[in-house]
């Protein structure tokens, strides 16, 4: 099924309207579609008639950053409907109930480290609405992240092309770990620094 949706995406890479499937993909990836909007961004990075690289990527952030925000809100009022099933699926139900006070303290770094990372960010989105975290620091850290890592992606693909797909994809196999091991790690820093002990 994952193999299909990824053929599928790919498929907009040629199409004249791939700039606006790029924003939709995009968009809905940030609270509940399984394929991440950089799989696109290859695609049409590696066309014959590609886009900027620069424009891709101002308008995968932006995108990215709206369906963040809608994320939030299918969190605060449809998390028993829609954000619990699909953070189950990813496997991370423990993971999030054990973080939710320190995400509510944390707000910046969480996000923003999700919003960089491999993880899927939708998780994040989703429960950020479910512990109703301060969302202009959601957004914030959304627009920091979320720049940092389209931009990024964005540019590797302008310079090195189709290997970047297969370093995208293979990144899955390490999500969990990832956001264990980044979030305890970035507030367990910030902690120490508030604490004056770094």
């Amino acid at each position: 099924m994952t193999e299909k949706l990824i053929a599928w995406v790919e498929k907009w890479a040629g199409h004249h309207h791939a700039m606006k499937a790029l924003s939709l993909v995009a968009f809905v990836e940030s609270s509940f579609f399984p394929i991440p909007p950089f799989v696109l961004m290859v695609a049409m990075l590696i066309h014959e008639k590609k886009p900027s690289w620069v424009k891709i990527a101002i308008v995968g952030m932006l995108s990215s950053v709206l369906g963040g925000i809608f994320g939030y809100f299918i969190g605060k009022f449809l998390y028993g409907y829609i954000g619990a099933p699909l953070i189950a699926w990813y496997g991370l139900t423990d993971q999030v109930a054990s973080l939710g006070q320190i995400f509510k303290d944390h707000v910046f770094i969480t996000i923003f480290l999700a919003s960089i990372s491999p993880l899927p960010y939708k998780v994040f989105t989703l429960s950020a609405g479910l512990f109703s975290v301060d969302i202009f620091s959601f957004i914030l850290a959304s627009l920091v992240g979320r720049s940092i890592r389209f931009f990024f992606v964005a540019y590797v693909t302008d310079r090195y092309g189709i290997r970047t797909k297969h370093f995208i994809l293979e990144q899955k196999k390490y999500t969990t770990v990832v956001v264990t091991s980044a979030v305890i790690l970035g507030i367990t820093y910030f902690l120490l620094i508030k604490q004056g002990i770094l």
